[in-house]
Parts: structure tokens; C-alpha cells; sequence
């Protein structure tokens, strides 16, 4: 009988995985699925309304609040100017040459997203970086992912995507030899976007003139030098002298606004201070429902009669050792972080997290360890994350054009990272 309800189970995953890859919203999507997970289960509705609507809507509120705090710290470098001031210094030193450009401007919006987060800091950096790859007659299909992936990289240490996910990994830390792990990944899919730029500019050479027509925005006066490192202060606040994450936030975005006070009085520093606050909250509006809906589905998988039932079906296709979690993610973490795909935990994949935590067979900082290169790809190649939505619109490149260029070397970042997370923490 548990099986087939764990059947019926999967068949409902599957359809809100197919619903969602035709392009269906996944948050009512995802909604639809914790409902139905517990109907099929037997689970009472008195049950459903509290503890999965109610204790998982709220279970993981604090996630919300931490992509807050990192949406605004964006926000601040952006209308401070620092985020401009760096993209458009480190464009400048690679001069005239295609190849460089495009290579270091890949690198700097990794930096730059170790602290920044949010889908409008991506555009706030997108319509900076973007017309400077375009105008050296960078193809569109190359310097959407080259964008796009140097944001991915940089959230392999993003303070704010790790608290967001610690309540969902309960036992991860911002420490070595994770924290360790995760640099080298933020530096393996810098080396992947580079051999993307290598090879597709080798191959389809550049253009005389810029592939898309882009107005570049009104250029500002640049911030001073030092206020260049404003955007790492966050990690090296957490790292070197261990504060939690929303205090290194408010340092940050305090030390941001005092470094470019030049010229400023006081109280247009403290308007700037509560605008950029507000100017937040849409940055996050989507990604804060999905943490609330995935937590209904997380609370719905750790409920005794949806595991027992998932349990039999699942259990011949998970990992349930160090060496096999590798292989998994190696082999099914790219492909699988598509369209949403069943490995983002952020949808779908919330309902493979709450079986592999529920099983207890494989310590919860390995699996966030190698969850975290799926994610990342998700976060830079899926067209249906919004920042690298908006940069396929932005450059006029289709959504096959854009997979075809930027996937293959997703795919290689996660098979790789897979692999050294297990010769690094899983012997």
C-alpha cells in the first residue's frame, strides 16, 4: 500500500516538474504540490492547515529576512555607485581586447556578487557590464553567460544565499573546510566561464560593432579606490572575526554610505540609508515566496506518512553514501537544475531534500556542499531564474541559443566541483 501511494506521489512531482518546465508559475505550482502530497498520503486536512501551511510557511521565515538584509546591501553599492565604479575600472584595465574584457568582467561580477544578491542588483550591474562586452563586438550569446555566470560563481560564498539555506541544512557553517570547498568552486566556474568565452570567441570570432543596440547608462563619478573592497567586507566580517550575518550586513551598508559621503550631507545619507531599504523588497518579492512555499513542501516530506510512503520508491535512485551522493550530483546535478528541475531545492528539489535528510545516511554539510554547484548553475543558466531571464532579454538571445552556449560548461563546473567535494570532505 506505501508504494503505491509512493507512486502517486511521484506522478504528482512529475507533472508539477513537466507543469513548470511549459512554463507554469512554480510557486502555485509548488503550492498545489504540498497540498496534493498530503491528500494522497491520507493526511488530515486539520493537519494540512497546520502543520504544513501554517508550520511550514513560517518555518523557514528566517531565510526571507537574510535575503533582505543582502538585497539592501546591493542596493546600496548600487546607488552609491561603488558596484559601477568597479565594473567599469576593471573594463578599462583589460583595454581593447574582446577576450580579456569579457574574461575580467566575468570575474569581477563574481566578486561582486560575494556579497551583493538579488535580481535587481544583477540588472544594476547587467546594463553596466553588458553594452561594454556588446560595444567590443562580443556576440550577445556569448556575453549573456559570461554575465550571467560570473553571478552564479559568486554565490558559492554569498553570505546571504548561505543563511538563507542554513535552516534548511540544519548543522552547515560559514567555515573552513566548507567555506574552503566553496572558494575553489566560486574559482572552478570562473575557469569554466573562461573557457566558455575562450573557445566560443576562438570559434565565432567578434563583431565590428556592438551585437544588440544597448544605451549605456548615464555614467557616474567614480567612487574612490578603497571603496572597492566594500562588497567582500561582509565575508571577511564573518570569516575573520565570526559575526552573524544581518550585523555584517548593516557594517557593510553603514561603511558603504560613510566611504562615498563625500560631497553629501548627513540627512541625504540617511534618506539613502532608508531608500535603498525599501528599494529592496522588490527585489525579492519572488524568491521570498518560493522560500515559503518550499518550506510547505519540506514540512509536507518530513510529515511520517508522505516519507514512509516516498521512501520505497525513492530509495533505489538516491545516493545513500559519500561516494555515491558524488556521482549523483556529477552525473544529474547539471542537467537536473534546468527548467527547475527535480535537484533545485528552491522547487522540486524540496521534496528530494526532505527524503535525504529524513533517510539521515549522509551528513548534512557534505550534501549542502554538493547541492550548492546545482544551485549556483541553476542561478546563472536556467532561464527561468529571473536575473538570468532578464539578461537573455536584454541581449536578444534565444533561450536555445543561450543553453546551447552556456550549459555544456554548467554542466562541466558541477561534474567537477562534484568531484573535488568528494577528494576534499567526502573520504
Amino acid at each position: 500500500m506505501e508504494f503505491v501511494k509512493g507512486a502517486a506521489l511521484l506522478i504528482a512531482f512529475l507533472v508539477v516538474v513537466i507543469m513548470i518546465v511549459r512554463g507554469q508559475g512554480p510557486i502555485i505550482m509548488l503550492l498545489v504540490l504540498a497540498v496534493v502530497w498530503a491528500l494522497i498520503a491520507g493526511i488530515g486536512v486539520n493537519d494540512i492547515q497546520a502543520k504544513i501551511l501554517q508550520g511550514g510557511g513560517v518555518q523557514y521565515a528566517s531565510s526571507v529576512i537574510i535575503i533582505v538584509f543582502g538585497a539592501w546591501f546591493a542596493q546600496v553599492l548600487i546607488q552609491t555607485g561603488i558596484a559601477e565604479s568597479v565594473i567599469r575600472s576593471a573594463a578599462e584595465l583589460a583595454g581593447d581586447r574582446p577576450i580579456v574584457t569579457a574574461m575580467v568582467i566575468n570575474l569581477v561580477t563574481a566578486l561582486l556578487f560575494v556579497g551583493m544578491y538579488g535580481v535587481g542588483a544583477a540588472i544594476a550591474i547587467g546594463v553596466v557590464a553588458l553594452p561594454i562586452m556588446l560595444s567590443q563586438g562580443i556576440p550577445a550569446r556569448v556575453a549573456a553567460p559570461a554575465f550571467s555566470m560570473g553571478v552564479g560563481a559568486g554565490m558559492f560564498v554569498n553570505p546571504a544565499l548561505f543563511g538563507t539555506f542554513k535552516p534548511l541544512f540544519p548543522g552547515i557553517a560559514y567555515e573552513a573546510p566548507w567555506l574552503n570547498f566553496w572558494a575553489i568552486g566560486l574559482a572552478v566556474y570562473v575557469l569554466c566561464a573562461w573557457a566558455m568565452i575562450w573557445l566560443n570567441l576562438r570559434r565565432m570570432g567578434v563583431r565590428h560593432a556592438a551585437s544588440v543596440d544597448t544605451a549605456a547608462p548615464v555614467q557616474r563619478k567614480r567612487t574612490p579606490y578603497y571603496t572597492y573592497l566594500i562588497p567582500v567586507v561582509p565575508v571577511i566580517m564573518i570569516i575573520g572575526f565570526k559575526w552573524a550575518i544581518i550585523p555584517t550586513f548593516l557594517l557593510s551598508i553603514i561603511l558603504a554610505l560613510a566611504l562615498t559621503a563625500k560631497g553629501n550631507t548627513f540627512q541625504s545619507r540617511l534618506n539613502l540609508f532608508n531608500k535603498t531599504f525599501y528599494d529592496a523588497f522588490p527585489d525579492i518579492a519572488t524568491i521570498a515566496a518560493l522560500w515559503i512555499i518550499c518550506g510547505m513542501i519540506i514540512a509536507a516530506g518530513q510529515t511520517p506518512e508522505i516519507a514512509a510512503a516516498l521512501k520505497p520508491v525513492f530509495d533505489p535512485i538516491l545516493p545513500h553514501n559519500m561516494l555515491q551522493t558524488a556521482i549523483f550530483f556529477a552525473i544529474a546535478g547539471g542537467i537536473g537544475s534546468i527548467y527547475r528541475g527535480p535537484l533545485v531545492v528552491i522547487g522540486t528539489g524540496a521534496a528530494l531534500l526532505s527524503i535525504l535528510l529524513s533517510n539521515g545516511e549522509i551528513p548534512v554539510p557534505y550534501l549542502y556542499a554538493l547541492w550548492l554547484a546545482p544551485t549556483v548553475m541553476q542561478g546563472s543558466v536556467d532561464p527561468t531564474n529571473s536575473w538570468t531571464l532578464w539578461t537573455i532579454g536584454y541581449t536578444k538571445v534565444s533561450h536555445g541559443q543561450f543553453l546551447k552556449t552556456a550549459m555544456p560548461f554548467g554542466c562541466l563546473m558541477v561534474a567537477i566541483v562534484s568531484a573535488i567535494g568528494y577528494f576534499m570532505l567526502g573520504r
